[in-house]
């Protein structure tokens, strides 16, 4: 009993330190001192005025905006009409076709037998950078940039929050 156990709790484990979260990259100006921002304010992509965004959700355009102000006022920043920082967000959608090969039947072609079965399987990888800009010289001084899941998180508040936090927890 007592090794069944311990084999559960090293099997729970090794599938618990698996459990990957995503990719955050993030980069700083050195000529300005992050920690010198005390206030901000964020400015949400505009979908009326940019057609590319077309098919991004507008209630997830919000979410993230919440999800920011969120991390921020947490880091200690405030709010405010006249910010020491600006922050900008932008959502994209890579979509990529992998193409992949299935060697499970046989057939006829010509004078020799194939049994190549070809696929294509088209992916979306969703993207959100956060540029944070110097209030006076307008001039990016941090950026983060992920991959995520929309299918599963567009519409999970705090899932957002929560990757909106970690990409944020690099700054300053």
């Amino acid at each position: 009993m007592l090794a069944r156990n311990l084999l559960l709790i090293i099997v729970l484990s090794l599938m618990a330190s698996c459990a990957s979260s995503p990719y955050i990259q993030t980069d700083s100006d050195r000529n300005y001192d992050l920690s010198s921002y005390k206030s901000f304010k964020v400015e949400s992509p505009n979908v009326e005025t940019t057609p590319e965004l077309i098919s991004i959700n507008p209630i997830l355009i919000q979410r993230i905006g919440r999800a920011v102000e969120y991390s921020l006022e947490e880091k200690g920043l405030i709010s405010s009409d006249k910010p020491d920082l600006v922050v900008r967000f932008y959502l994209g959608t890579k979509r990529e076709v992998d193409r992949s090969s299935d060697f499970g039947g046989y057939g006829y072609y010509g004078r020799y037998y194939d049994s190549r079965d070809q696929r294509y399987i088209r992916s979306d990888k969703d993207e959100i950078s956060l540029r944070f800009h110097d209030g006076k010289s307008d001039e990016v001084v941090w950026y983060a940039f992920t991959r995520y899941n929309r299918s599963k998180n567009q519409s999970d508040q705090e899932a957002i929050n929560k990757l909106i936090k970690e990409a944020v927890s690099n700054f300053n």
